[in-house]
């Protein structure tokens, strides 16, 4: 589940604030740094005359508990706790610093990656998968187990090997399966050869199918717009992206609507928009206060863009 947390500052010669940082649950096995830096980059954004140096400073709890920078986050932070930048030491002190062991050898089974040496590997000391990966747009899963997919990495390796044997370090001759939509000799494409067949233009390939998906008649059939006026016939509300103000029809002008040219990007705590990839925010309220980066008429779906 995701954790939801308070962070404040409250350092001499910084200004205040309390942001509310909902960490999601693809987080949850993130750090503390990970978290802190939801919070200092937004800061450091809004305050260029006082920045947080993220090396620098730690987190607090209420009760003055020093969380470090490196601790897993579902193991330290408390559902709605309120936690404190302070300035300091950030990364737990080090005892001992363990060397390698030279003689580990690594895994090569699908989905294991873990070290082992020989003398102790046996029959039963490896849980993999029997199959490569397949990665298609964002869904992940083994081909061996395709009921079992995922959305983000983290999940991803935490599926669970079908099969028990020994460990082998030997690399396997496919490293990722292909893509569920990839063509196959069956649906009729080219293996073992280049495809030479003679490519038509698409006007040629219009004349030849009136009807067909690509012709300019069909695609004006998709092109329908959808009307956003009020019943009153006097404001809309804007369908741009980044926009969807209402407004008044007879105001309208082609300086009247700031919007975005792109998509809105979500990723984990991240968002954004595809037009303006710099502008990066944490909290959904100050992603809506991104300006547009383009200028135009408003759209309420009837007038001709």
């Amino acid at each position: 589940m995701s954790v939801t947390v308070y962070i404040h500052i409250e350092l001499d010669g910084f200004p205040e604030k309390k942001s509310k940082i909902k960490v999601p649950k693809s987080w949850i096995n993130k750090t503390v740094k990970d978290v802190l830096g939801l919070f200092t980059k937004s800061y450091n954004e809004k305050n260029p005359d006082t920045q947080i140096d993220i090396e620098n400073v730690h987190i607090e709890s209420e009760e003055k508990k020093k969380l470090y920078s490196d601790e897993v986050v579902s193991a330290v932070l408390e559902d709605y706790g309120d936690y404190y930048i302070k300035k300091g030491q950030n990364i737990k002190p080090v005892a001992v610093i363990e060397t390698i062991d030279k003689d580990l050898l690594r895994c090569r089974n699908y989905g294991c990656n873990k070290n082992y040496k020989e003398e102790e590997n046996s029959d039963d000391a490896c849980a993999y998968h029997t199959g490569p990966p397949i990665f298609h747009d964002t869904m992940k899963c083994w081909s061996c187990c395709r009921d079992r997919k995922s959305y983000d990495f983290e999940s991803f390796q935490k599926i669970t090997g079908c099969a028990i044997g020994r460990h082998s370090n030997q690399v396997q001759a496919i490293a990722i399966a292909a893509s569920p939509n990839a063509p196959t000799e069956s649906s009729g494409a080219a293996t073992d050869s280049v495809f030479t067949a003679p490519l038509k233009s698409i006007s040629s390939y219009n004349q030849e199918n009136p009807d067909g998906p690509t012709a300019a008649a069909s695609a004006a059939k998709t092109m329908v717009r959808k009307s956003s006026r009020n019943a009153d016939g006097v404001t809309a509300k804007c369908q741009r992206k980044g926009c969807q103000k209402t407004f008044t029809l007879a105001e309208n002008n082609p300086t009247a609507c700031k919007y975005h040219k792109g998509q809105p990007i979500f990723h984990d705590a991240i968002k954004f928009w595809g037009c303006c990839p710099e502008r990066k925010c944490f909290d959904f309220d100050e992603f809506l206060a991104v300006p547009g980066c383009a200028v135009g008429c408003h759209d309420d779906g009837v007038i001709e863009l």
